[in-house]
């Protein structure tokens, strides 16, 4: 029943104040939102709007450093992996260096040594023959030593060096 009264009353009085309104309330209230609204439109709103831009265009440059330190990155790394490469080439073509001039050293040691043991035989030799022909020259002289020895045991005399030197130049001759 209340609300039978209410509906009467709101149509008796007019339509702003069947709803609860007060025209001059109503327009206060509105004056007060526009300005509100203006003053927040004017002062308020641009700085947010360049803060806002300031700080999309910071991220904005931000994502581009970081893209291009990206792609540095990778260029840096290939230029490490040429770098690393060619080093490694590098090293390869001094180890082959290396292994040549090694080898020709040691050929060259060997032909050294093989050289020098040849002088070494051939000295050898050349003593070898020496020795040979000193010991010869001694056993010819002991020989003869014994055979005049033996010659005068057989004749029974000393003979003298001439008669030694043909009795012995025989016996060694008939051998």
């Amino acid at each position: 029943m209340q609300l039978h009264f209410l509906i009467a009353d709101a149509a008796s009085s007019g339509g702003l104040s069947a709803l609860g309104l007060n025209l001059q309330t109503f327009i206060f209230d509105l004056v007060a939102f526009l300005l509100t609204a203006w003053v927040v439109g004017k002062w308020v709103f641009p700085p947010l709007t360049r803060a806002l831009d300031a700080k999309k265009d910071e991220l904005e440059a931000t994502a581009r450093h970081e893209t291009d330190a990206k792609k540095a990155l990778e260029q840096a790394e290939k230029a490490a992996a040429q770098t690393l490469t060619k080093a490694r080439e590098s090293a390869d073509e001094i180890m082959a260096a290396a292994h040549a001039d090694a080898a020709a050293q040691l050929e060259a040691a060997r032909s050294r040594a093989g050289a020098q043991t040849d002088r070494m035989i051939s000295e050898a030799r050349d003593q070898l023959t020496r020795d040979v022909q000193k010991a010869r020259g001694e056993l010819k002289a002991e020989t003869a030593k014994l055979v005049a020895g033996a010659a005068e045991n057989l004749l029974g005399e000393k003979l003298d060096s001439k008669h030694d030197a043909a009795l012995i130049g025989k016996s060694l001759g008939a051998e």
